[in-house]
């Protein structure tokens, strides 16, 4: 029953080579067989040689039937079982250099599949060191955006009391603002009051004057009565002109206490303001600061899952040659 290689030489081809060596007047061996055939392995050639070898004698006539025997000279005989020895001494030489020389294969592709091994755990075990502190930066990075995320929540609750107090401040100068404007109304309407006051008051004392002039001829008693009378009439207009500047006093500063307190007002105003954007400006920080870490933790798992992945790659080609060898 012929031989067939799993890499594609079959026995058929190592006897036809064979023989054209034979043709050739050259000892087959499997390196002059391999070259003839253009391909096959040592551990492939040489037992298809080696049974090439065994047919040779009974091909040849050696070692057949007398009758066979007695067709060949003696010396023909002799040469012919003479070169059948030394191919087999040299087939089997070769054998045995071939196994030796697979066996030192073999051991060396042990070693490196152990180095290998090695290797592999060795990766393994920095792929898991560095899986650790991956979830160890990823359990401090979702620590990190919980903590902004809290800050940041509180920063919104207090960025909307900020409002609210802004809105209670304005609704408080649109107060002393309409506060002011009724106050300086009524201080103008007391003016004009004052002043026609004064003014009829004026008019009267002029009234009395002429009167008076009118009534000299009357007498002294009349004219004294009515000296009394604008002295009386002139009392009474001093009186209205310190009430209309006593009055006047206490609306000026009435003026200044209001003005006072809309300054106030508006100083804290403008401060809630200036505090407002230092909130905002936090609060765009601490977004931006999130976005960084969640792409820093993105690129993180990225690389850690590539990482993985390369090394399963690499140890699975390493892995695959030591198999086949």
């Amino acid at each position: 029953m012929q031989l067939k290689s799993t890499r594609g030489v079959q026995q058929d081809d190592v006897w036809a080579a064979a023989d054209a060596l034979i043709a050739e007047g050259l000892r087959p061996t499997i390196e002059r067989v391999r070259q003839k055939i253009g391909r096959g392995s040592p551990n492939t050639v040489s037992p298809m040689l080696e049974a090439w070898f065994a047919t040779l004698g009974p091909r040849l006539g050696v070692g057949g039937t007398k009758e066979v025997e007695g067709d060949l000279p003696a010396p023909g005989r002799q040469a012919v079982v003479k070169l059948w020895e030394t191919a087999l001494l040299s087939t089997r030489q070769v054998a045995v250099q071939a196994m030796e020389q697979a066996q030192q294969t073999l051991a060396t592709d042990r070693a490196a599949l152990e180095l290998r091994e090695v290797d592999l755990a060795r990766q393994e075990q920095v792929l898991t060191e560095r899986q650790v502190a991956a979830d160890e930066a990823l359990q401090v990075a979702r620590s990190q955006i919980a903590d902004l995320a809290t800050r940041l929540d509180e920063s919104h609750v207090l960025l909307g009391r900020r409002d609210s107090e802004i809105d209670d401040l304005r609704s408080r100068l649109e107060v002393f603002e309409r506060q002011r404007d009724a106050d300086r109304r009524q201080r103008d309407e007391e003016s004009r009051s004052n002043a026609d006051e004064r003014h009829r008051l004026e008019e009267r004392a002029a009234a009395s004057e002429r009167r008076l002039l009118e009534e000299v001829d009357r007498g002294r008693q009349e004219a004294k009565q009515a000296k009394a009378d604008l002295g009386e009439t002139e009392r009474r207009a001093e009186a209205s002109r310190l009430r209309l500047e006593a009055a006047n006093k206490v609306l000026g500063d009435k003026l200044q206490e209001t003005e006072f307190e809309l300054r106030s007002v508006r100083q804290a105003l403008t401060s809630a303001n200036d505090h407002s954007s230092e909130l905002r400006s936090l609060l765009d920080e601490q977004r931006a600061a999130t976005g960084v870490a969640l792409e820093q933790l993105n690129r993180l798992l990225a690389n850690a899952v590539a990482h993985k992945r390369s090394a399963a790659a690499g140890a699975k080609r390493k892995t695959t040659p030591a198999r086949n060898g």
